[in-house]
């Protein structure tokens, strides 16, 4: 992940609710010593849903103040990913282009 180019993530999930496998599993995901050691600014909040029928939400913010918001009860781990990924990818390919 270009998890550089990321500056918040907010993901709200009801832990017992199946439909949350998504969202727990991109938790994981971005919460590793690895994507701190790229990013140690990165804020990554979680907010554990009561309701175990309440839909997930991921929401990012990335560096250039663009916002994303998915129901991730609706999208495999992969689509997430690559979701996430492809606004990074670009940011990142223009910090690329202008340190060149």
């Amino acid at each position: 992940m270009f998890m550089k180019q990321i500056t918040e993530i907010k993901v709200a999930l009801a832990p017992f609710n199946a439909a949350s496998k998504s969202s727990r599993l991109f938790l994981n995901q971005v919460n590793t010593n690895g994507a701190r050691k790229v990013n140690p600014t990165i804020k990554i909040s979680t907010n554990i849903l009561s309701d175990p029928a309440a839909p997930s939400h991921i929401n990012v913010v990335y560096r250039d103040g663009q916002k994303l918001s998915l129901e991730a009860d609706k999208m495999k781990i992969n689509t997430i990913l690559q979701t996430v990924n492809k606004h990074a990818k670009k940011l990142e390919e223009i910090e690329r282009a202008n340190n060149w």
